[in-house]
């Protein structure tokens, strides 16, 4: 996968990567119905996950390492959960008061 920004510099990448003979398509994600100008990595290039290593070197690009949430992604999901389950009980109060 390549995430270019914008839908002119993804048909480019597409294209060059099909010249190599690796079957690309872009994915403009939740712009695609619209002509809106996208949203900067809102655009995906997707190839085969079986060609996906021979497309980054047709590209001269590197695979993105895959990290694991940080400390305040977990925080953030934690106080999400948290904020969920007071607002389920308050509604549960305020429906047994009635």
């Amino acid at each position: 996968m390549a995430f270019p920004s914008d839908e002119t510099t993804a048909e480019v990448i597409a294209s060059r990567l099909r010249a190599d003979g690796i079957a690309a398509r872009v994915d403009r994600g939740l712009y695609g119905s619209s002509t809106q100008v996208s949203s900067r990595g809102h655009v995906t290039v997707l190839v085969d996950e079986r060609v996906a290593e021979e497309a980054h070197k047709v590209l001269g690009t590197k695979r993105r390492e895959e990290s694991p949430p940080g400390p305040y992604a977990r925080l953030a999901v934690a106080l999400l959960i948290v904020a969920l389950v007071v607002g389920v009980a308050a509604i549960a109060v305020t429906v047994a008061a009635r």
